[in-house]
């Protein structure tokens, strides 16, 4: 969680890979912190789908980190 004086805390879960209980559980610990009142921020660098919520903001950068491997870095 990050601290902002005067903003919103900032909450951020990173996935690497969708494992089947986990994304129920990642799912669960964002839609918390939103109604808590904190920005949650959802980021998927691994393979797999993401699941919408409402609310909850993702980022995908899964075909950034794959542009990466493929060109050799």
């Amino acid at each position: 969680m990050t601290w902002l004086p005067g903003g919103p805390d900032i909450v951020v879960e990173i996935d690497f890979a969708p494992v089947p209980a986990s994304v129920p559980a990642s799912a669960q610990k964002l839609a918390f912190s939103r109604d808590a009142g904190e920005y949650p921020l959802w980021v998927r660098c691994g393979k797999g789908g993401i699941k919408k919520i409402g609310g909850v903001m993702a980022l995908d950068i899964r075909d950034a980190g794959r542009g990466v491997r493929e060109a050799g870095s």
